[in-house]
């Protein structure tokens, strides 16, 4: 007999509230800042085999992934040794995890001896162990120097904490109070999840409640085959890149072909980098994940966040790339790979349905630590979004597509606990990329250490590769992270974003400036009010105002006539195919006379705007035999560009 529909939206508030229940729990008894503060956690309900049942909208999708891979994990290397009682952990990236400082833990939720779910939570510990304060470094060479890796290990047994176990765990991080005290908040949160579930079952029934769970799968996927069916079908493909490995300067290929069929959406990553010496790897979730949250922000925002929505997705990670490396390759920078893996689906999904096109972001997680003596300060600085059809990006946000996550951290939080004084912290003007709709601005933050010593480190990307504007929006401005010392602003890194215990003195001050998103539409289309207006508000200067926008603030006439010759002023090129690059990077070659005429050179970066869909990022290269009037481009990138790829306009990017 088929359930009634109204028990099964009974079921599923009831799952909604006891995720929102853990999270109160954990934000009011964790340690740690990172979780306190900056919400970098989550909570889910899973059925027992580890399939995801229900979260709620404040999650991060990077953990909620990783929670359900973790959790079936487990559930394979102690199938018939799970008992009620029992609490596991896991962080592993090879198997199922996000990186080693996100700790999961599971606890199985029994009725008598059946299982009937298990609940899970995930949270940023500040500190795993490894090769710096903070775990993280833009310079690992291996998942050794980041940490503890634990694949999946039960830390208690019917009710019964293994003390041994947690003994040698606690023994290898900093800060190991802190650390036992986000696990006790983890784990009291698992148990009142325990016990609201137990009530429900009470309230509708073992069977019921079973049977609810499979419904709610199966009306998830339902609902997402019926969105992906009204995407055309088709061959879709786009590409981007990450700055670097962090071992080396060149740049990073991510490269994704998207096929829509039907109600299904394959997802082939193949093309992707090989895996590096750094930190920027993936294990085997994150392109999972990239896909799922994008594809579901895109097409079904409103429906439930579930397994079910994920059945339609088919996605091909090749093993030994950036985005499904082997071990032992370093994971820490899953912030800033995931986060171009998440851009790359939007660009490439998005010339099917360039009405939905956003923007780019700020990109990544941006992790910058400062730690000394007695102290750990971490924080993940805020950045523009990208602009719509509809409005421009948002001001310093972390991301669309990271729950409640909050990246800046209080003034009172920073300085209260640390020897840190924060000097300044304001919107980021002309950070956000010109467009009909302006992407967001980013911010500048500058934090001075008060104590004799400390280190900083920074894990972040779009310090090399802008964030992308779309329909002709032009890219955000570039993150950047340095150093005043003595008045003299100082790189703590040869490779930008990248920075590894960079030894800080009293009086240093760290320069956090954060991109901005990318714009949408052509800048010389916006209104002229709302340059003006972003002029007053100290979003843009004058001189882009003028110089970009167009516009001779109150003066229309003037204006008018300034758009003209700006738009007779861009270079346009008829393009021709080339033979396919053996260079990492998508090249374009062009004649000397039209490098000097865009004020380019040999290995500048360039972006091609598209009309249906985001810019195309490519290298220079200085072709002689070429005539000023000509770009050669691989006919690879001929197929990302499209329809009016035969003449496309190049400027800096």
């Amino acid at each position: 007999m088929p359930l009634d529909p109204i028990t099964v939206e009974l079921v599923q508030a009831r799952l909604s509230s006891i995720v929102r229940e853990m999270r109160t729990i954990i934000i009011r008894t964790a340690y740690s800042r990172m979780i306190i503060e900056g919400h970098d956690f989550s909570s889910a309900v899973l059925t027992p085999e580890g399939d995801l049942v229900a979260a709620s909208e404040l999650e991060q999708p990077t953990h909620i992934s990783a929670l359900s891979w973790s959790a079936r994990s487990l559930v394979e290397k102690y199938r018939g040794d799970i008992g009620p009682g029992d609490l596991f952990l896991h962080n592993d990236p090879y198997t199922g995890g996000s990186h080693l400082n996100d700790v999961g833990l599971f606890y199985p939720v029994f009725e008598g001896e059946e299982p009937l779910a298990m609940v899970g939570v995930m949270a940023h510990w500040q500190d795993i162990g490894g090769m710096v304060p903070g775990s993280l470094s833009g310079t690992a060479r291996d998942i050794y120097q980041e940490g503890i890796r634990i694949p999946s290990l039960r830390i208690a047994r019917r009710g019964l904490w293994l003390d041994e176990v947690l003994e040698l765990l606690f023994a290898n991080v900093r800060e190991p109070a802190d650390r036992r005290g986000d696990l006790a908040a983890m784990e009291g949160a698992c148990r009142v999840a325990e016990r609201r579930l137990h009530a429900m079952t009470e309230r509708f029934g073992v069977k019921t409640v079973r049977a609810a769970l499979d419904s709610l799968l199966e009306r998830a996927e339902r609902r997402m085959r019926e969105a992906i069916r009204q995407v055309p079908d088709g061959e879709y493909a786009y590409e981007t890149y990450l700055d670097n490995s962090g071992d080396s300067s060149e740049p990073l290929a991510l490269k994704l072909k998207l096929t829509v069929a039907g109600d299904e959406i394959h997802a082939d990553f193949t093309g992707c980098a090989p895996q590096v010496l750094g930190p920027a790897n993936l294990g085997p979730a994150p392109a999972t994940t990239a896909t799922f949250t994008m594809t579901k922000a895109l097409l079904d925002p409103a429906g439930p966040i579930n397994a079910g929505a994920l059945r339609p997705l088919k996605i091909i990670a090749p093993l030994g790339s950036v985005v499904n490396a082997r071990p032992p390759a370093a994971c820490g920078a899953i912030g800033e790979v995931r986060r171009a893996l998440e851009s790359l689906v939007v660009g490439t999904l998005g010339k099917a349905i360039p009405q939905r096109l956003v923007g780019d972001l700020k990109g990544a997680s941006n992790i910058t630590t400062v730690s000394g003596e007695n102290f750990l300060f971490a924080e993940f600085p805020a950045g523009g979004t990208g602009a719509t059809a509809g409005s421009d990006g948002n001001n310093t946000m972390r991301n669309f597509a990271e729950g409640d996550i909050s990246s800046i951290q209080p003034v009172e939080a920073a300085e209260l606990g640390c020897p840190l004084r924060v000097e300044r912290m304001v919107l980021r003007e002309d950070s956000g990329g010109a467009g009909w709709r302006r992407g967001g601005l980013g911010l500048q933050r500058e934090i001075r250490l008060l104590a004799p010593r400390a280190q900083l480190s920074v894990l972040s990307d779009k310090n090399v590769v802008p964030p992308y504007g779309v329909r002709g929006g032009a890219t955000g401005a570039r993150n950047r992270f340095t150093v005043i010392r003595d008045g003299r602003e100082i790189e703590p890194s040869a490779l930008p974003g990248k920075v590894t215990g960079f030894a800080l003195r009293e009086g240093d001050v760290v320069v956090e400036r954060t991109a901005g998103g990318g714009g949408y539409g052509d800048p010389l289309e916006r209104e002229p009010e709302a340059v003006a207006r972003d002029v007053r508000f100290g979003y843009i200067s004058a001189k882009a105002a003028r110089g970009v926008y167009g516009v001779v603030l109150e003066n229309q006439s003037a204006t008018m006539a300034l758009r003209e010759r700006l738009r007779a002023e861009r270079r346009r090129f008829k393009v021709i195919k080339g033979d396919e690059s053996q260079s990492p990077r998508r090249i374009v070659e062009i004649a000397p006379a039209a490098a000097q005429r865009l004020d380019i050179a040999e290995g500048d970066l360039v972006e091609i705007p598209r009309p249906d869909g985001p810019s195309l990022l490519a290298w220079v290269r200085i072709a002689p035999q070429l005539d000023g009037e000509t770009c050669r481009v691989a006919a690879s990138a001929l197929a990302i560009l499209g329809e009016g790829g035969s003449v496309v306009e190049l400027r800096r990017a």
